[in-house]
């Protein structure tokens, strides 16, 4: 990893909400409003701290990194990996390995070249795969695996071929050491790329 720091869009949030606090703090206090709390306000307050806090986990953790992926460590040494994108790009990739391995967990990025697809099943998986495209929601859902020392987060992304059809992008998340990719002929079974392609 880099050594120079990126400011995120959050922290330049942050650093102007600082800048407006501190500006209205030299224009002397303001008169104290006191309102009563009512059921309502307080069920309006609690709406609004509960999706603050949804909105929190989302974001990358505070060692900084990328936007694409949000990892969140926890107390029993699990580690939850967060993305709303499946197709990382290169040097997401390489931080996110760089990251889960100081926690003793392994990232994979196999590439089955045209018209094959790695051998299944490769381990036990903790969950379906998410492959690409896969729900119907006009917004794409954070996908979210969690992970403890020793496990794997396996990317598998098919190469394309001439025949404009490959099997789809796939991520697992296994519990363990994950078995390395045999490549076999694919059947055409499963995701297929080509499915999600704009019309």
């Amino acid at each position: 990893m880099s050594g120079k720091t990126v400011k995120t869009f959050e922290d330049r949030l942050l650093d102007e909400l600082r800048r407006e606090i501190a500006l209205r703090g030299e224009d002397g206090p303001e008169p104290v409003v006191r309102r009563r709390i009512t059921p309502r306000r307080a069920v309006v307050a609690l709406v609004a701290c509960v999706a603050a806090a949804g909105a929190v986990v989302a974001l990358p953790s505070s060692q900084g990194g990328s936007s694409a992926y949000a990892v969140e460590r926890h107390e029993d040494g699990s580690v939850t990996v967060s993305m709303r994108d499946i197709v990382l790009s290169g040097d997401d990739k390489r931080e996110l390995r760089e990251r889960l391995r100081a926690d003793g967990i392994s990232v994979t990025v196999d590439r089955p070249r045209s018209g094959y697809a790695c051998a299944q099943p490769r381990g036990e998986a903790y969950q379906p795969a998410w492959a690409v495209g896969s729900g119907d929601a006009p917004v794409m859902p954070v996908h979210a695996f969690t992970l403890r020392p020793g496990d794997s987060l396996v990317f598998e992304e098919p190469q394309w071929g001439t025949r404009g059809r490959a099997p789809a992008s796939v991520v697992y998340a296994f519990k363990g050491r994950v078995e390395p990719c045999q490549e076999v002929p694919w059947d055409g079974s499963g995701a297929r790329r080509d499915s999600f392609e704009e019309q």
